[in-house]
This record gives C-alpha cells, sequence and structure tokens, in this order.
C-alpha cells in the first residue's frame, strides 16, 4: 500500500510537471506508516489491525520554485486513485469462488 502511495503520488507530479512544462531531475519519495504489530499479527484481540498514520515525504529537484514544486505534489493528490482511496471511505468487496 504504501509503495502503491507513493507511486501513484510520483506518476502524477511527472505528469503534471510535464503538463506545465517543468524539468524534473530527480524525484525522492518516502513512506512510512505507523502501526502495531500485535494487532497486524493478531497477538492482541482488542489491537487494531491498521495502520495508525501514513507519511509521504518528498525530496524534488526541478527548475522550478518552492511554491510551484508544492503545487505539483497538491495537484498530483488530487488526482491519485490510491491517496482518494485512502482519505476517503470506499467500499470494498472480497470474493470467494
Amino acid at each position: 500500500m504504501l509503495v502503491a502511495l507513493g507511486g501513484c503520488l510520483t506518476a502524477g507530479i511527472a505528469s503534471i510537471a510535464q503538463q506545465r512544462d517543468i524539468q524534473l531531475r530527480s524525484v525522492r519519495a518516502t513512506t512510512e506508516a505507523e502501526h502495531d504489530l500485535h494487532g497486524i499479527l493478531g497477538a492482541d484481540p482488542d489491537v487494531r489491525n491498521v495502520f495508525s498514520g501514513v507519511r509521504v515525504s518528498y525530496q524534488i529537484d526541478a527548475d522550478a520554485t518552492a511554491d510551484e514544486i508544492k503545487a505539483l505534489v497538491a495537484q498530483s493528490q488530487k488526482h491519485s486513485a490510491v491517496f482518494d482511496i485512502l482519505t476517503n471511505p470506499t467500499d470494498v468487496t472480497v470474493d470467494v469462488t
């Protein structure tokens, strides 16, 4: 999930930069999440199996101002399906056939 989030946002940044004629030299995303392994491993039924926080940090080297780079990232968030599914309730169905 963290890789999907970082990859989706980064692809968006690259696409939007190209549309805005911003030359990217490098883009580095670092994704982190906080969680309690007791919940994930089922060791404690009272601990929820969930990330309690997710962070994405970017280091972007581009022919752009700091404000233009922040705008790229903000626009990427608006168009990222992975960001949207993590920040808004989404119905998920699992079937076994």
